[in-house]
């Protein structure tokens, strides 16, 4: 089934002919193994990441990889409005997009704290998938208090020493680099002080990681220990103590949640569909009323998703964002993922639990494994509550 949204973006014949376009290309270029999932490919194993990698850079020639950037570092310098429709296309097909935290956290970073020299050497490799990005956030006694950190920078010439231990690292296992927060003054008064962003090549000297399994099985995570680890100092994005600055922009950077929005189309579409093929059978989930409501109210909330990611892509186009809207986008699709992958699970049955390597498993194993990681996009890149508590402050002007 195409994606056809009750709810469209706009733009014109224009966008259209440019959905036409990709949806075409997909058709002769996107490989089974990936157009059978929406599984992120960060969270794949390595052989079907390489393979990921190759099908990105395929992706790169057309222009169509990082199609809002600037010609000048790989980019196809398109609007707002055609990255919108072609990441929601490439989701909903099952395309694999490889080092999101470099397209989607670092790369807006740079293109607004970075250094000439910062950005000349880094968004080429990004473009291209050359240079694959670790998000080193998160350590043993700083998740969600992220402001509670303890790795320290202390400047020594021309580099810092970085010491202390980074932990539950997205893509930490197949990244080369890493962006990290370390404090390079102490505690102050506020604890958002004294924190600098750095990039880090992950060879250097000092550095040991180590995997961390998920529930699917897979190494989703990793966690990192740097012991006197020599990073140049202008490897500093933005200036010393700005770190808390640098890391808030990178959060809001890529919070449409379009791509989102689409694979919960994607999990909605799969699941009407082979509810209609079960029709007449012994196991007809449709013959249950209970069923047939949870679906309705599924299309309800995946209709709202769409037109929530789609305001904040407006807004950003329009350079006049909310600062709750990015939030609320998180939030809302985060918890609607998860809620679309218990429906799947329940209506598939005990198949449903079977996971992609079972033979017997039902629609590739989608539903059982993306049950085991929905908790992680509740959690990762700001937790739930985090979100609600943003909503409160910054949406509704609620006290602290």
């Amino acid at each position: 089934m195409p994606l056809a949204p009750v709810v469209r973006f706009g733009g014109g014949p224009q966008i259209e002919s440019l959905r036409t376009r990709l949806r075409s290309w997909l058709a002769e270029h996107l490989p089974d193994e990936f157009r059978r999932t929406a599984a992120n490919p960060d969270y794949l194993p390595r052989d079907a990441h390489e393979r990921a990698v190759a099908f990105c850079r395929r992706l790169h020639e057309q222009g169509w990889f990082v199609p809002h950037w600037p010609v000048q570092f790989g980019g196809g310098g398109l609007g707002v409005v055609e990255q919108v429709v072609i990441r929601e296309e490439l989701a909903y097909a099952g395309a694999p997009m490889v080092n999101t935290n470099g397209v989607n956290m670092l790369a807006p970073v740079l293109f607004r704290f970075g250094t000439p020299e910062q950005r000349a050497e880094h968004l080429p490799k990004i473009a291209n998938s050359e240079r694959m990005w670790a998000q080193g956030y998160s350590e043993p006694e700083a998740g969600s208090d992220l402001a509670a950190l303890r790795m320290t920078a202390r400047r020594d010439g021309d580099d810092y020493i970085l010491d202390g231990q980074k932990t539950w690292t997205s893509n930490g296992v197949l990244a080369d680099w890493i962006f990290v927060l370390a404090r390079t003054s102490p505690v102050k008064d506020r604890r958002q002080e004294g924190i600098s962003f750095f990039l880090v090549d992950l060879d250097s000297p000092g550095i040991t990681r180590r995997p961390i399994r998920s529930m699917t099985g897979y190494p989703t995570f990793a966690e990192e220990f740097f012991d006197g680890v020599r990073v140049p100092a202008a490897n500093m994005v933005g200036a010393e103590g700005e770190g808390w600055k640098v890391a808030k922009a990178l959060l809001v950077a890529e919070r449409s949640n379009v791509t989102r929005a689409a694979q919960a189309q994607r999990y909605l579409d799969e699941l009407v569909d082979w509810c209609h093929e079960q029709r007449g059978t012994a196991h007809d989930p449709l013959a249950d009323p209970v069923n047939r409501l949870a679906l309705t109210r599924a299309v309800e909330r995946v209709e709202v998703g769409r037109a929530l990611s789609y305001k904040v892509a407006h807004q950003q186009a329009a350079d006049q964002l909310d600062p709750a809207l990015p939030s609320l986008s998180k939030l809302y699709h985060s918890e609607l993922t998860a809620a679309l992958r218990d429906l799947g699970a329940q209506l598939l049955g005990p198949a449903g639990a079977l996971l992609p390597d079972d033979p017997d498993a039902v629609l590739h194993g989608h539903f059982s494994e993306g049950l085991l990681l929905s908790l992680l996009h509740t959690i990762g890149g700001g937790t739930s509550e985090i979100q609600r508590d943003l909503i409160s402050t910054a949406g509704l002007g609620l006290p602290r």
